[in-house]
Order: structure tokens, then C-alpha cells, then sequence
């Protein structure tokens, strides 16, 4: 099977990027803004990034996370990264999920873990989940490149 974070086609959910890593919007997400971070070339483990990698690789996460949080209106977050199936895992490339969190989006504050590890149509990166409608996807994603260009983010979002 190929890898759907490698695909050409993945451009179309990136809303910020660095020159080794992307941020793209999650084609069926758990919660309003779920993103993730990845990496351009196929790296499947988090220590197999070498130390200017992982700098560059909390670098983009953090751009992504000031523009989620400016998007989403909240200055709440999560951040997993699953890696092997036995964690979670079950597209093998890194790939580091970020879920911006408002009150009251789950019954309680820590339900989105448990939720993601019990329910096989709930796993985040699940091909059974329920995937956004194509016109919304593109919606969120312009909204998103649009934020990330305001001049008050500038400063939060240039290129690594």
C-alpha cells in the first residue's frame, strides 16, 4: 500500500510548511481543526529524525499550532504522536496530530484519548472515519493559509 502522506495529492491540505516538514489539515477530523504535522520525505519514526530534523520539526509545530489557535478561536490544544500500531499507529510515517480544544467540544476535557484508543471508527487516522466533503476541506484550507499570512502571525509563521 502507499503511503497517503507521500502522495502529491497531500499538497492540497497544506496549509503551512517548512523545508522539511508540512502542515496539512486532517481530511476526516476528530475535532474542528485537527492537523497534523509531517514530514516531505517517508520517515516513519520520530527518533529517526536527526537533531536539526526534530528542532525544525517543534518549529512547525508551533507555527501550526499559533495559526490553528488563531483560526479556531481558542487557546487550547493536544498533541499526540501515535508510532507503531501498538500505540495507535496506522499510517507508518510520522506524523504528529494536533487538535485545537474549546469548552465543552467532548463531554469531558481528556475524553478525545480514550475515544481515539476504544473505537476503531474513531481512530484518528482511521480510513473508516468520515471524511470531510472536498468543498469544505478547501474551505478550511484557504481559511487557514489565509491566517497564516496576516502580518499580527508573520512574525510566528516564517519558513524555518
Amino acid at each position: 500500500m502507499s503511503c497517503p502522506f507521500c502522495d502529491p495529492q497531500i499538497k492540497d491540505c497544506v496549509f503551512f510548511e517548512s523545508k522539511n516538514f508540512l502542515a496539512v489539515y486532517n481530511i476526516a477530523p476528530v475535532l474542528p481543526g485537527h492537523s497534523l504535522v509531517i514530514p516531505r520525505d517517508h520517515i516513519v519514526s520520530f527518533i529517526d529524525l536527526n537533531p536539526q530534523q526534530r528542532t525544525e520539526f517543534l518549529e512547525t509545530t508551533t507555527r501550526a499550532v499559533r495559526i490553528l489557535l488563531k483560526a479556531f478561536h481558542t487557546d487550547a490544544f493536544d498533541l499526540s504522536i501515535q508510532e507503531k500500531p501498538e500505540a495507535g499507529q496506522t499510517i507508518e510515517h510520522l506524523h504528529l496530530h494536533i487538535l485545537p480544544r474549546l469548552k465543552g467540544d467532548m463531554p469531558n476535557p481528556g475524553d478525545w484519548y480514550p475515544v481515539i484508543h476504544t473505537s476503531d471508527s474513531m481512530i484518528m487516522d482511521d480510513r473508516n472515519r468520515k471524511r470531510l466533503p472536498e468543498d469544505d476541506l478547501r474551505r478550511i484550507v484557504d481559511k487557514l493559509r489565509n491566517v497564516a499570512s496576516r502580518p499580527d502571525l508573520q512574525e510566528h509563521v516564517r519558513e524555518v
